[in-house]
C-alpha cells in the first residue's frame, strides 16, 4: 500500500449517503452511509485520500463515442481511483472499470405518498362489490319465488319480497304459518340473512370509523395506466440508467414509463433523492397528481420506514430491475484486493446495516414539525358530514317522496268525498 499514491475517491454530494462539508484544515469533513464506509476502509488501510465530485453530478451514462459521464467517466479516464456512491454493478460498466465484491443487493422499486381518503357521495353503498350485490338480489328473488310457490295464494310476491328484505335488515320475518311446514327453506333464509347483514354491518362500521381510501397502485402495470390517465407522475434519478433500462425493456408498460419520463423531463437530483423525494411538486396546470419516485428500496426504507411515515408511504414490492451494488475502481488500481479484504470484514460484522439504521433515525429526528406535517396527505381523520352526504341525500329523498304521497292522499280524499 505504501507504493500507491494518495487515493482519489469520486462520489456525489448526497444527503445521508455521502455528505461533504468544508473544513478549516482544507480536508473536507464527510458524513453519511457511504462516507462512513469509506472512512472505515481508509482508517484500516492507512492511506491518505482526496474527495472529488464529477462536474455533471451524475453516476455515469455511456455515450455513443464510448466515453462515460459522471463518476464512471472519471474512473474511465483515470481522473479518480475509486468510485463510491451506491454504484450499480452493470454489465456495460464492467468493461470500463473494476468492481469490489457486492455489499448490497438492490432492485428498482417505486414509492409514493398514499392518497387521502376519497370523498364518495354513495361510498357506503359500495361496501360490497357488484357481484356480491347481484348474488344477494338473485338469492332474494329466487327465495321469494320458491316461497310464493309454497304459499300459493296466501301471500303476494311483493309482500314476500318486502318481508325477506326486512329480515336482512334484522326485522321480524312475518309470513303465513304454512311456511312452518318447510323448515329447511325457512331456516336457510334466516341463516343467509343473518350472515349477510352481519357482514354488511361490519363493513359499514369500518366505513364509519374512517372513510374509504382510493385504489392503491401496486404494480408497474398499474402505475403505467395511472400515468396514462394523467393522475400520476413518475420521477427518476437524473444520470442513472433507470430510464434507459425502461426504454429498452420488452414490456410495453415499462417502455411507456421510460418515454414519459424522458418526454416530460421527470427527473430529480441525487440530493433530492436522499432528502425528501416525495415532497409535493408544483403542477403547471394546478391539477392534483400523485408523484411516484423510482429508486432503490434501501433509500425509501431509510427515509420513510421510521416514525409516522410507515403508514403514510407506499413502497412497491414489485421491482423492475435488480443488481448488486459495489465500489468501483479504475482499471489496474493497486488497492483492489486490500479494499475487498476490509469490505468483507465490515459486511460480516453487520456494520453497513448499522450505518443505514443510524442515518434513518438521524433523518427522522432532524425533521421539523412543519416538515412532518407536510407529509400528512393521508392524515387519519374522523368521519365528516361530507363523507355521509349520500346517506343524507337518500334520507331527504325518502322524506320528500313520503310527504308527496301524504299530500296526494289528502287531495284524493277531498276530491272523492267533496265531488
Amino acid at each position: 500500500m505504501k507504493d500507491c499514491k494518495k487515493w482519489i475517491i469520486a462520489t456525489l454530494n448526497r444527503s445521508r449517503i455521502f455528505e461533504i462539508y468544508p473544513n478549516s484544515d482544507g480536508k473536507p469533513r464527510i458524513d453519511g452511509i457511504e462516507a462512513k464506509l469509506v472512512k472505515t476502509i481508509m482508517s484500516k488501510i492507512g492511506v491518505d485520500y482526496e474527495i472529488v465530485i464529477p462536474k455533471d453530478g451524475q453516476y455515469g451514462l455511456k455515450l455513443n463515442d464510448g466515453n462515460w459521464t459522471g463518476i464512471m467517466g472519471m474512473l474511465h479516464k483515470g481522473e479518480a481511483d475509486i468510485g463510491v456512491s451506491n454504484i450499480g454493478m452493470y454489465e456495460d460498466r464492467y468493461k470500463s472499470v473494476d468492481f469490489s465484491l457486492p455489499y448490497m443487493w438492490e432492485g428498482m422499486h417505486f414509492s409514493y405518498l398514499k392518497s387521502a381518503y376519497q370523498e364518495d357521495l354513495f361510498g357506503f353503498l359500495r361496501l360490497f362489490d357488484f357481484s356480491t350485490f347481484m348474488s344477494f338480489l338473485g338469492s332474494l328473488f329466487l327465495t321469494a319465488i320458491v316461497i310464493l310457490i309454497i304459499l300459493k295464494k296466501q301471500e303476494t310476491f311483493s309482500s314476500i319480497m318486502l318481508y325477506l328484505f326486512g329480515s336482512f335488515l334484522r326485522q321480524t320475518l312475518i309470513l303465513h304459518k304454512q311456511i312452518n311446514e318447510w323448515k329447511i327453506i325457512f331456516m336457510s333464509w334466516l341463516v343467509f340473512a343473518f350472515v349477510m347483514s352481519s357482514a354488511y354491518s361490519g363493513a359499514l362500521l369500518s366505513f364509519l370509523t374512517l372513510p374509504s381510501k382510493g385504489k392503491t397502485v401496486e404494480t408497474y402495470q398499474e402505475l403505467a395506466e395511472a400515468v396514462a390517465k394523467d393522475s400520476y407522475r413518475v420521477y427518476s434519478l437524473r444520470g442513472s440508467q433507470f430510464v434507459l433500462f425502461f426504454q429498452r425493456s420488452p414490456a410495453q408498460h415499462l417502455q411507456y414509463l421510460g418515454d414519459m419520463i424522458e418526454k416530460n423531463d421527470w427527473y430529480i437530483t441525487p440530493d433530492d433523492m436522499t432528502h425528501n423525494p416525495l415532497k409535493k411538486k408544483d403542477s403547471p396546470d394546478n391539477k392534483t397528481r400523485v408523484d411516484a419516485i423510482l429508486g432503490g428500496r434501501y433509500i425509501f426504507k431509510m427515509l420513510y420506514e421510521v416514525g409516522d411515515f410507515k403508514s403514510k408511504v407506499f413502497i412497491s414490492e414489485e421491482r423492475s430491475m435488480a443488481g448488486s451494488v459495489g465500489i468501483a475502481f479504475r482499471k489496474g488500481f493497486c488497492g483492489y484486493s486490500e479494499v475487498n479484504k476490509i469490505l468483507t470484514r465490515i459486511l460480516e460484522a453487520g456494520m453497513y446495516e448499522k450505518f443505514l439504521k443510524d442515518e434513518s433515525m438521524k433523518y427522522w429526528l432532524s425533521l421539523s414539525p412543519e416538515e412532518k406535517k407536510e407529509m400528512q396527505t393521508s392524515e387519519d381523520r374522523s368521519l365528516s358530514v361530507r363523507d355521509l352526504a349520500g346517506a343524507f341525500v337518500l334520507l331527504l329523498a325518502g322524506l320528500l317522496v313520503s310527504l308527496l304521497v301524504f299530500f296526494l292522499e289528502i287531495t284524493a280524499y277531498y276530491l272523492k268525498f267533496c265531488s
